[in-house]
């Protein structure tokens, strides 16, 4: 049978996508989609090993090892090594359940087509059906995570940490599904927090631009609310602590009064394990 490299490898580039983004919303990590890009072509190209003559399974199994931690640290950055190892074996373990699925098809089927090797698949079917799909799955994992969202934790209080060059402060964080905000460049969720909870820390920029000063180098975000709609400041903290675990997020910074119960107000992903 004959393997296209351009399929091969357009067929992994979404499968590696799809996988990173079943890990990172098990693990309700923020996503960079230009990580998460770049972390699927290196597996995508890392899958060109079904070329070679067929390896031993032991050194197949490091190959993947090897190459899922890889993929791992081009995905979500560099971590703490508990992590880090965490996002790795979530992702190794995503990618053995999907591997085991396609291999029971494989074993019952043995569809036309189909080949697996050293621990990679390829299937020979046009781009267009491989992108139609991927569109499907998208949609469906989409779907699961608003019901699991809105059957779980919809609204909460959070213990929240924020740690910064001018100290540090606790506040109590909203845990809101209806809260998206992201940074436009990067992807990455912000937590929104009052200004007078945070005016410790907030850079001087930040306090210039809420003054009406000329500021350069600041970055804004949009923002719109039922009633409004405004450019939100944001920096990033030193650290982030959400019950007691770090978290990859920038810090949003409002001068208008978020609540009475609550300092902040932040999407469930950002909660990680």
């Amino acid at each position: 049978m004959v393997i296209y490299a351009d399929v091969l490898i357009a067929l992994n580039l979404y499968i590696n996508f799809l996988l990173l983004y079943a890990t990172a919303l098990i693990l309700k990590r923020g996503i960079s989609r230009k990580r998460f890009v770049l972390a699927a072509f290196a597996g995508a190209f890392g899958a060109l090993v079904i070329l070679l003559p067929t390896l031993n399974f032991f050194v197949s199994l490091v190959y993947k090892i090897l190459l899922g931690a890889a993929m791992t640290l081009i995905a979500f950055g560099k971590q703490k090594p508990a992590d880090f190892a965490i996002c790795a074996l979530f992702f190794l373990l995503v990618n053995f359940i999907f591997a085991g699925v396609i291999n029971a098809l494989w074993a019952l089927f043995s569809p036309i087509g189909m080949i697996y090797e050293n621990g990679v698949f390829y299937f020979d079917i046009p781009i267009v059906a491989i992108i139609a799909f991927t569109a499907a799955a998208f949609f469906l994992i989409k779907l699961i995570k608003l019901i699991m969202g809105r059957l779980s934790h919809n609204k909460k209080i959070c213990e929240v940490k924020i740690i910064s060059d001018g100290g540090n402060v606790s506040l109590r964080g909203l845990c809101d599904t209806g809260c998206g905000a992201k940074d436009l460049f990067s992807g990455t969720p912000v937590i929104i927090c009052e200004f007078e909870k945070i005016a410790e820390l907030v850079p001087q920029n930040i306090k210039d631009y809420f003054t009406g000063k000329a500021v350069e180098k600041i970055r804004l975000i949009p923002l719109s609310t039922v009633s409004d709609e405004t450019l939100l400041p944001i920096f990033k903290a030193k650290s982030i602590i959400i019950n007691g675990k770090n978290t990859d997020a920038l810090v949003g910074v409002s001068k208008k009064k978020l609540g009475e119960d609550f300092d902040c107000v932040f999407d469930p992903e950002i909660i990680s394990l």
